[in-house]
């Protein structure tokens, strides 16, 4: 067979385990049997040996960023946010786990999570996937030999996560769009995810982080079941830009994301708002800030259009979340 042939078969293998995986998907949960051929990523690929893309080569090429974006969050909340630096990657699966893993499986590649913790004490580094790579399956990390060829101390992400509990909020910076925000909202509390390289000015997140300490000011108990219906809009104005940030109750805790706000034209305005109130599930929304950037009439509208209702708050307000 010829090389062109080889790449349309191996493409076409790739395509029916993507198809084979969204059905999984769509019929097994949680802990549940999943039908896959191989349900476990490669390890010694997701840490050190995937053609580079993998944990080893995502601490060479961030190491010094991880360092100078965390530090400046745990400066800015004196130490009272964590801050990890997020990225994912294809491994190769494998039958059964280390150490006697199998072939790999080329056609059915697993999802990995390389992550990079930034803390007071230095940087560490750990990653995770899913079996099967199903949004719901189980999380794995599986322990591997060759861990020193990571130029960063690594940890298994339970202790990382553990680390974060006590935080007023993490922030997650992810570096592509293939993230599974079912792992955040599972192994974090309170958190915000944000598009690595959003912010350039990085003064901004001192602004992000004073508005969002105060925004959790406003309510008595994050994990009350009250708020289960409700979901919040937060507005920042930062030095060098303004951002949008938007939270539903997910597991007793807030889930949040940020946008940048970048409003030039009208429809930029319809645009992010459209956005916004897409990602949140609850009826009643409140906007919390003392501006809107000139959203007010866009937000009104898309909540009339679409029923739901609407409580503004401002930084001032005194009365909680929780008491309507």
């Amino acid at each position: 067979m010829s090389l062109s042939g080889k790449l349309n078969t191996l493409k076409i293998a790739a395509l029916v385990a993507i198809a084979t995986a969204n059905n999984a998907t769509a019929q097994h949960t949680g802990t549940q049997h999943m039908d896959c051929k191989n349900q476990y990523p490669c390890a010694e690929c997701a840490v050190f040996d995937n053609n580079g893309n993998d944990l080893k080569t995502f601490v060479y090429n961030s190491k010094r960023t991880v360092s100078e974006r965390g530090s400046k969050v745990l400066d800015y909340s004196n130490d009272n946010w964590g801050y990890l630096m997020v990225k994912t990657g294809n491994v190769p699966s494998v039958s059964t786990k280390w150490p006697r893993q199998g072939d790999l499986n080329y056609s059915q590649f697993i999802r990995a999570t390389y992550v990079l913790n930034q803390t007071s004490a230095g940087s560490k580094a750990t990653w995770w996937a899913r079996e099967c790579s199903l949004p719901n399956g189980p999380l794995v990390d599986i322990r591997v030999n060759g861990g020193d060829k990571v130029e960063m101390p690594t940890e298994r992400y339970p202790k990382v996560m553990r680390d974060l509990d006590n935080k007023k909020f993490t922030l997650v910076e992810y570096s592509d769009s293939n993230y599974n925000a079912r792992d955040y909202d599972y192994l974090l509390k309170n958190h915000i995810l944000l598009p690595l390289g959003a912010v350039t000015n990085y003064d901004d997140y001192k602004a992000i982080i004073d508005v969002h300490n105060g925004f959790l000011t406003k309510f008595g108990s994050v994990s009350d079941p009250v708020l289960s219906t409700k979901s919040f809009i937060t507005f920042v104005k930062g030095p060098s830009k303004n951002y949008i940030g938007y939270f539903n109750q997910v597991n007793g805790k807030l889930s949040g994301r940020l946008e940048v706000a970048d409003l030039q034209y009208e429809k930029d305005k319809d645009d992010l708002v459209g956005k916004v109130f897409r990602r949140l599930n609850g009826k009643t929304v409140f906007v919390y800030g003392d501006e809107t950037f000139g959203m007010d009439k866009n937000i009104i509208k898309y909540a009339r259009a679409n029923s739901i209702k609407l409580k503004r708050r401002l930084s001032n307000a005194t009365k909680r979340f929780n008491e309507e």
